[in-house]
């Protein structure tokens, strides 16, 4: 009987740093529709008149990041 193979688990340290230099770039290691989303959201607003917002949105995106890793590895454990 094969057993299956063990999905690696993600760095919380290298999605934080991903997600403080590059925002929701970043965030795509972690969480792709995340990511997706927040990209979205960053253009729409810096393009408006709310563009201070953008800087909220990037400190969103590092702690999503954060969040979605350590929930990505606590489900490869449940499935071990």
């Amino acid at each position: 009987m094969m057993s299956q193979p063990k999905l690696p688990f993600k760095s919380v340290a290298g999605a934080l740093l991903f997600s403080v230099l590059l925002g929701p770039l970043g965030l795509l290691y972690s969480s792709v529709l995340g990511g997706s989303i927040l990209m979205f959201l960053m253009f729409a607003l810096a393009t408006s008149a709310f563009w201070q917002s953008f800087f909220i949105l990037w400190l969103v995106s590092c702690v999503w990041s954060v969040v979605a890793v350590n929930r990505y590895n606590k489900k490869i454990l449940r499935t071990q």
